[in-house]
């Protein structure tokens, strides 16, 4: 027994000395080969135990120690995994990062010629893996020098293990470790400082095949990641790696293959990549602090999931790129619960999830990302000072590898692609300090989209937006609820309730080909808001100025290449339901376009926009936060609103059709005008800011071409460019109906119907079968048929240019204006003069308003103004009479003509009660007739009222005052080169008006023109309501000759200030109004056929209403001064000479007190009349016949025939001044009124103002014209009677016509003409004279008086003799006779008598007997006055 156990012993001894001599022996081998081949001292401080292992480099000053290390087993611990565990105590490593770079050398020489001998058997592997394992209590490393030599990064692992499994055709691998902490230390002067700090829990399992001996699997996984960056980590060296630090290039394909055969980025690195790759991060946090701002960010993720798979057995996608295919892969990335807060945790980002998916078949690929719920803060006084730290880093590592980089190719992509992607929920608001805040969110967007090449590149998509929001302002960063629907929230720049994109790209293959590509987009827009203002373009123009602009050269460049490929087909098909376009300004509130729906739909050949309910409204005020989007026909007050306008654009012949539908309105006021004005200037100053922003260093093209010197060749002159082809025209308008308000209750109304414009070239035509113009709601013009034509040229303008030689220009552009009807009437007292004064004062201020600093000429001559052609085919003037007047007339005839009817009634019941009282006698009762009396009375009251119902039944009530009628108007008007331009139109009036002194210094136009003009007229009539003869009848008048208008242009006194009404915030706008009035001077010939004037004191009552109502028309000078009779008005604006040749001239005067005789009247009638018409005198030539009609045949007569008459009117007007010097008359503003002495009142016309007016009359008959006729006088007794009536009526009173204060009519009543005259003076000179005169017709029993020349001279004044009494009374008008001289020669007087009494012709008997009574061979009557020198004042005479 003692033996067994000294055996045992000895064994034990034994075993032990080769179990430490074994060991001793392994150390030694592991010390030696680390030497040799690591260069590293290995050292085992432990003897029984491995414990305090080291292993130092000593060449690198690295070393790694090993507190303890031992062998365990699952039988001892349950939570070991494996029966054989390796089990290490605590693992420290040391190293200094900068001297690494040698470390790896022997490693990866070794690798090589191990490879070979490391080969297991896969059983045998397998078993090793299910029964062994490493475990490591805590591992400690520390890198000195990390990027200094003050840098240290340490790093600790707890609880990890490495476990191995296999199936015998691959190993995996699995580390575990269960806490990792690291931190990044930089060592300062005065404290340590912390650079990053990372904890996380990690897990990784990879798998290796056995055969191929590579890597087919790996995954990751990674819990309650922590990871802190401080503000030292960027500004240290640590992330910007030196030269020795920097990784040396790799030889791979993608780098070293052609560039000729470019690649897609990142595709060499997704196959170097295993088959699997799984990444899953949960909880993680990582922090990034700016201690020196007290400024950190707080990331959280609650899941990171990345998938990543690859089969290699599958057939792969073929042809993916023109040269490598494409294996079949799945990669799929998911990210949950996302949150970025702030150091006050605000939050910046918000995420829910994140999910993208790349697949790849034998097929396609497909892609699809998909996001729900991302909410983005972005704040840029938080992220300032981490944009200015992060800008730093990306510049320097950038610019490091910026020189390697090169341009790289993206290689065409064969295969079929189909992407899809859904965002939903997504809000993300900037502040960037500098301008207003901003927000952009949507509800959701998704994209699908397809890449196909089956016999061509097909490529389709379609994108889907659900509730798009871009809010700027100061509250837009807060996160609201979406809109309510139907409502626009002021702030929303950029609204969209739905919107849906569909289209298809295809591109055929081959070069060959001769298809070309076909583009096809479909789009669907719903609920449409854009808002316009200042905050909005300063936002955008700080977006832009954020982006890279190579991005706009690449597009440049890729347009100008896409310019050069081949021609494209494309059709596009957009439709927009409820667009409101809104533009914000702070002064004057906001502007609406709404629009019902909106059609565009588009080819490479023809373009068409649809628009259905189009409205224009202002909103002056914005006091709530949001406004109502009705529909168009809702909104109310708009501006502009048409229900339907269709647009199509031809582009093959550049032809442009506009079609508006029904309900085209305009409603129009200054107000309104000014709202939109500055609207527009905010808007373009919105554009130009973008537009500066955009290109900031735009050169205009003028200046960047170089001058032509006058060295250069002639031949290098670049050629001018053709001309550009005008775009064609057409444009159709339904109904319009334009408003302008030019004061609160004044407005202007234009309405027309099936309006229609074209232009084609040089032309233009436009007709318009109604037109229609109204004046505060009174339909004042009306046309029909109008047609307006702008023409380059017209033969037959040519033509009418033939008569006049002295004109230069041979063709000139044309306007043709054609009218079917004009008709013009004026309602009864209205005052048309102020709306059109106040019109005319909105034109000035528009004009003031949009020329602004274009106001002054231009120094270049204006282009000669076009011809123009007026065909008119019936035009009427109608003043409407006063209806009460109207009906009270037609009610007086009606009861004449009623008491005529009742008393026929009534001679006929007188003749039925005498035939009942003979036939009952006594017996008839005397109540029976009283009776019938009363009932006849009742009867004919009935009768009346029934007829005064009916009186307008059959026929319409009169309602014209005055009617002025043409018919057949032809005028031409002529613009020439000779006559053109403000020197020459002076020249003209210089010549057209030599009379009146020019002033020396000239005179300032502000309207200057002349025009040749040419004008007939077929029918000229005006007639007073509706009396039986005309007032004015001229038949086949044809005008000829030179019209010339001037307007002076007034002295600083002579400008009349108007005042225009804006409102708030302009409030009130002085207009200055031109003072002097527009002046013509004509230079006229004119032939006419028929002339025929009719006048009697009978129409004076009517005259003087039409003289009121032309008041109305021309509102009175602003200067206080009396106004012109209208003698002396016509002497300060016409000027010049007329001549007219007349056929046949009638006056007719009236004898009666019944303006509807047509019997009693004096008839003056004219043949062969030449009559000329210049300043201060007329001339009348032709002969004269004077004839009396009245009602009896006895006493129509001729009663003076004056063959072969000159009777020539010389006027002398008398005046303070020079009556012909009107361009010294100075018309004052009321504010620039001089003083005058007390009780008088101040003139502006008191120089050329007529006191009185001296007539000289003459009436020449010793004209030889050839013919036997004498002059002579045929008189009956009667017919003096009647020129005794005849000169009663026409020297009776009349009465005041709608005068004083129950008419509101209190002018002073207008001087006559005939109390004008001071002197009147007659001449008569004749060859020879025959008078007769007969006592009585039926009897022919007369007086006859020949002369053979005579000389007759009258001379009379007249005084206006004031009556007496304190009752204002009409002057008395005296005339008496201050010279008369007569002288007659050869004068003989016969008595001569008929036998026979009156015949049947009613004529007088040729055999008459004539008996001698005296014979005179010269007498001669004088009579002279001795008032004639004080009658007689110093006048001017012209």
């Amino acid at each position: 027994m003692p033996l067994f156990f000294s055996a045992l012993l000895a064994l034990l001894l034994v075993a032990l000395s080769a179990l430490f001599l074994g060991r001793w022996f392994v150390v030694r081998l592991a010390t030696k080969w680390c030497q040799r081949k690591l260069q590293a001292e290995l050292k085992i401080g432990s003897f029984f135990w491995i414990q305090n292992v080291s292993l130092k480099f000593q060449q690198h000053q690295q070393t790694v120690e090993i507190d303890s290390l031992w062998i365990s087993s699952k039988l001892l611990s349950h939570d070991l995994p494996r029966y054989v565990a390796l089990c290490f105590g605590e693992v420290r490593i040391r190293t200094d990062l900068q001297k690494v770079s040698g470390l790896f050398a022997p490693f990866s020489q070794s690798t090589g010629v191990h490879q070979k001998e490391l080969s297991f058997s896969p059983s045998l592997l397998k078993i090793f893996c299910q029964l062994f394992s490493v475990h490591v209590d805590s591992i400690n490393i520390m890198v000195l020098k990390v990027a200094t030599s003050e840098s240290l990064w340490h790093i600790q692992i707890r609880e990890s293990s490495f476990l191995l499994d296999s199936d015998e055709k691959r190993l995996k691998c699995e580390v575990s470790l269960n806490q990792i902490n690291s931190k990044v230390l930089k060592s300062g002067q005065l404290e340590d400082t912390c650079l990053a700090e990372l904890s996380l829990a990690l897990k990784l399992c990879l798998e290796v095949g056995i055969s191929s001996r590579q890597l087919k699997s790996i995954t990751v996984g990674m819990w309650t990641l922590h990871a802190e960056l401080h503000e030292g980590l960027f500004h240290s060296q640590l992330l910007r790696p030196g030269p020795s630090l920097a990784p040396k290039p790799v030889p791979c394909p993608e780098v070293t293959e052609n560039w000729a055969e470019p690649t897609l980025p990142g595709l060499y690195l997704l196959q170097q990549l295993p088959d699997q790759v799984k990444v899953k991060m949960e909880i993680t946090s990582v922090v990034l602090s700016m201690n020196s701002q007290k400024r950190h960010l707080n990331w959280t993720l609650k899941l990171l999931h990345f998938l990543y798979h690859r089969d290699e057995d599958q057939l792969p996608l073929r042809s993916f790129t023109a040269n490598s295919d494409m294996a079949q892969m799945s990669t799929e990335l998911l990210l949950k619960d996302g949150l970025l807060l702030s150091q006050s945790r605000q939050r910046i980002v918000c995420l829910n999830s994140l999910k993208a998916s790349v697949q790849v078949t034998t097929i396609d690929l497909s892609a699809s990302v998909v996001l729900n719920t991302c909410i983005v803060h972005y704040r840029h006084q938080e992220f300032a000072q981490w944009l200015h730290l992060l800008a730093l880093e990306t510049q320097e590592s950038s610019s490091s590898g910026f020189k390697q980089r090169k341009k790289r190719t993206f290689p065409q992509i064969l295969a079929p692609i189909i992407f899809s992607t859904s965002i939903s929920n997504v809000n993300v608001s900037i502040q960037l300090g500098d301008t207003p805040p901003f927000a952009l969110g949507f509800n959701s967007i998704s994209l699908d989209y397809q890449h196909l090449r089956p016999q061509s590149i097909h490529q389709r998509g379609v994108l889907t937006v659900d509730h798009l929001c871009w809010r700027v302002g100061s509250d837009s960063h807060i996160q609201r609820a979406p809109h309510p629907p139907n409502m626009h929230v002021w702030g929303e720049a950029l609204v969209l309730d739905s919107f849906t994109l569909q289209g298809s790209y295809n591109q055929p293959l081959g070069l060959s080909s001769t298809q070309s590509d076909t583009l096809f987009l479909d789009c669907t827009i719903r609920g449409l808001q854009v808002e316009a203002s200042d905050t909005c373009a300063q936002c955008l123009s700080r977006i832009l100025s954020l982006m890279d602009t190579q991005s706009g050269k690449s597009a440049v460049a890729r347009e100008s290449s896409f310019g050069e490929s081949v021609s494209l087909l494309w059709k596009v098909d957009l439709k927009v339901e409820d667009m409101n376009l809104f533009t914000l300004s702070a002064l004057v509130g906001a502007s609406e376009v709404r629009l019902d729906t909106l059609t565009v739909l588009g080819s490479a050949e023809t373009s068409t926009v649809g628009v259905q309910g189009l409205v224009l409204a202002l909103v002056k005020s914005v006091t709530e936060k949001m406004q109502p989007c009705c529909k168009a026909p809702d909104i109310p007050a708009p501006v502009l609103s048409l229900s339907m306008v269709s647009i199509t654009y031809h582009s093959s012949i550049r032809s442009l059709e506009v079609q508006c539908g029904t309900g085209l309105t305009l409603l129009w006021s200054p107000p309104d005008h000014m709202y939109l004005y500055q609207h527009i200037l905010a808007t373009l100053h919105c554009r130009d800011l973008l537009r500066a922003t955009l290109f900031p260093e735009s050169v205009p093209l003028l200046a960047l071409e170089p001058p032509v010197t006058a060295s250069e060749p002639k031949d290098l002159l670049p050629e001018p460019s053709p001309p550009k082809r005008l775009l064609n025209l057409t444009l159709e308008v339904s109904t319009a109906k334009l408003t302008a308000f030019v004061a609160e209750d004044k407005f202007i109304t234009l309405a027309a119907e099936s309006v229609s414009l074209t232009r084609h070239g040089g032309s233009l035509q436009a007709y318009c079968p109604e037109l229609a113009a109204g004046f505060d709601g009174n339909s004042i013009f009306s046309f029909k048929e109008v047609e307006v034509q702008l023409l380059p040229e017209l033969e037959e303008m040519i033509l009418h240019r033939n008569p006049f030689p002295v004109l230069q220009t041979l063709r000139n552009r044309v306007w043709l204006l054609s009218l079917g009807s004009v008709s013009v009437e004026f309602p009864y007292q209205y005052d048309f003069s102020r709306t059109l004064d106040e019109a005319v004062g909105v034109q000035k201020w528009l004009k003031g308003l949009h020329r602004g600093t274009h106001a002054q000429a231009s120094a270049s001559p204006a282009p000669l103004p076009p011809d123009l052609l007026l065909k008119v085919q019936h035009f009427s003037w109608v003043f409407l009479d006063d209806v009460f007047e109207v009906k009270l007339r037609d009610n007086y005839e009606l009861m004449k003509d009623e008491s005529k009817e009742s008393a026929k009634r009534l001679q006929l019941l007188d003749a039925k009660v005498a035939a009942l009282r003979k036939q009952h006698g006594e017996l008839l009762p005397a109540r029976k007739i009283e009776e019938l009396y009363a009932s006849l009375e009742h009867k004919n009251i009935e009768i009346y009222i029934q007829r005064s119902r009916r009186l307008y039944g059959n026929t319409p009530m009169r309602r014209a005052l005055l009617t002025w009628s043409l018919a057949g108007l032809e005028l031409v008007a002529l613009a020439d080169a000779s006559f053109h331009g403000p020197e020459r139109v002076v020249e003209q009036v210089q010549e057209l008006d030599p009379g009146s002194p020019f002033p020396a210094e000239g005179i300032d136009l502000v309207i200057q023109w002349c025009r040749m003009l040419k004008c007939s007229v077929k029918t000229f009539l005006v007639r007073i309501r509706d009396y039986p003869r005309y007032l004015f009848e001229i038949r086949d008048w044809r005008l000829m000759g030179r019209l010339v208008g001037t307007e002076q242009s007034g002295q600083p006194c002579s400008r009349r200030r108007q005042i225009l009404h804006l409102g708030l915030p302009w409030g009130n706008v002085a207009v200055e109004r031109n003072m002097p009035p527009l002046k013509f001077y004509h230079d006229f010939r004119s032939e006419i056929f028929q002339y025929t004037v009719v006048w009697g004191p009978c129409w004076d009552p009517a005259w003087t209403l039409i003289s009121q109502s032309v008041d109305l028309l021309t509102k009175p000078s602003a200067d206080p001064s009396p106004p012109l009779p209208w003698w002396d008005k016509s002497r300060l604006l016409f000027h010049g000479d007329w001549h007219m040749d007349i056929e046949q001239a009638n006056l007719h005067q009236l004898a009666t007190e019944d303006p509807y005789n047509t019997t009693e009247n004096m008839h003056w009638e004219w043949s062969h009349l030449s009559f000329h018409w210049k300043p201060g005198q007329f001339v009348f030539k032709g002969d004269l016949d004077v004839n009396v009609r009245t009602a009896s045949k006895y006493d129509d007569c001729c009663f003076l025939h004056l063959p072969d008459l000159c009777m020539t009117l010389d006027l002398q007007w008398l005046c303070h001044g020079n009556p012909h010097d009107h361009h010294s008359v100075t018309l004052r503003a009321p504010e620039f009124l001089p003083e005058v002495p007390l009780g008088q009142l101040h003139d502006s016309y008191r120089a050329f103002r007529s006191e009185n007016l001296n007539l000289s009359i003459k009436m020449d008959l010793t004209r030889h014209s050839g013919t036997i006729s004498q002059p002579r006088i045929l008189l009956y007794s009667s017919t003096l009677r009647w020129m005794q009536n005849f000169w009663a009526t026409w020297t009776s009173v009349t009465r005041p016509i709608c005068r004083g204060k129950l008419f509101n009519n209190l002018k002073p009543s207008k001087k006559k003409l005939g109390q004008h005259y001071k002197q009147l003076s007659y001449t008569a000179l004749f060859p020879q004279l025959q008078v007769h005169y007969w006592a009585s017709f039926a009897q022919q029993r007369g007086v006859q008086i020949e002369c053979s020349q005579g000389h007759v001279f009258t001379r009379g004044t007249q005084r206006l003799i004031p009556q007496a009494g304190t009752v204002m009374r009409r002057l008395i008008s005296d005339w008496s006779v201050t010279q008369m001289v007569s002288d007659l020669s050869q004068v003989t007087v016969h008595l001569m008598a008929s036998p026979t009494e009156e015949n049947a012709d009613h004529c007088l008997d040729p055999l008459v007997t004539k008996t001698h009574l005296l014979s005179l061979s010269s007498l001669t009557y004088q009579r002279h006055s001795n008032r004639t020198a004080e009658e007689v004042p110093t006048c001017c005479r012209s």
